[in-house]
C-alpha cells in the first residue's frame, strides 16, 4: 500500500520512448520501462482509494 501523502512527496514520472527514427528500424517495444525502484516509488503515489484491482 502506499502513503497516503506520496502523491504529494513524489512527482509523477511516465516511461519514457525511443525515437521515432530508431522506432521505423524494428518491430520491438518503443517504451523504456522505468526501473525497479522508480516503480516502487511511483506505486507510494497511491491514495489508498478503496477500489480493488
Amino acid at each position: 500500500m502506499g502513503k497516503v501523502t506520496g502523491f504529494k512527496e513524489f512527482e509523477r514520472q511516465d516511461e519514457t520512448y525511443t525515437s521515432v527514427l530508431d522506432r521505423v528500424k524494428n518491430y520491438k517495444e518503443f517504451t523504456i520501462p522505468l526501473s525497479e525502484k522508480e516503480v516502487k516509488t511511483q506505486g507510494s503515489r497511491c491514495m489508498d482509494c478503496g477500489i480493488p484491482f
